[in-house]
């Protein structure tokens, strides 16, 4: 990880394009997905990490810091412009979500693009039903009544195919199920 964070750095200040482009193919998607993780709404979370990266590359930030550092700083400033567009939204951030933030920033940097692709691959072979209820509940963070509605089924039918949903997701991705669970939250 340090090695290709020490090749981004070089690149940017041999190359800025090529650079940047690394830099982009690295940490696009998982900045994306933490992001989406404090404000829920993919367009806003990628507008927000393009924000970060503009700047960083901008003031040439990158000039400033070390490779072994480069993931954390990353992942910091997104952080940071999640929490200052929740405040400007005048969305309240409770203590639960702040330890909740805590969790998921502490775990993000080792979340890849390859484990995200695998992760989406892995819920279009879910079971139709059983896909889409995962994916409501636990990437759109919706409560079990709000799906049954929206899919006219009872609570009961929504819970047992998140378990099956989920208990097959284990299976897949033994190591790595903790993480996604807390990235997707």
């Amino acid at each position: 990880m340090q090695q290709l964070a020490n090749k981004i750095l070089t690149l940017l200040e041999q190359d800025l394009d090529q650079g940047g482009q690394l830099l982009f193919s690295r940490y696009y998607k998982p900045l994306v997905v933490f992001a989406d993780s404090y404000v829920t709404d993919p367009n806003i979370s990628e507008d927000l990490v393009q924000d970060v990266f503009y700047h960083f590359i901008k003031n040439k930030t990158w000039r400033k810091i070390q490779s072994g550092v480069l993931s954390t700083y990353l992942f910091r400033s997104v952080r940071n412009a999640c929490i200052n567009y929740l405040t400007q939204q005048k969305i309240v951030i409770s203590e639960m979500d702040i330890l909740r933030f805590d969790a998921i920033e502490e775990i993000a940097p080792t979340v890849d693009n390859e484990l995200i692709e695998k992760l989406m691959q892995a819920l279009e072979q879910l079971p139709e039903r059983s896909g889409l209820v995962v994916r409501k509940i636990v990437l759109e963070s919706k409560k079990y009544k709000e799906v049954a509605e929206e899919l006219q089924i009872s609570v009961n039918t929504v819970k047992s195919l998140l378990t099956a949903g989920l208990k097959r997701l284990r299976e897949w991705f033994p190591k790595e199920f903790l993480t996604l669970l807390i990235m997707a939250k």
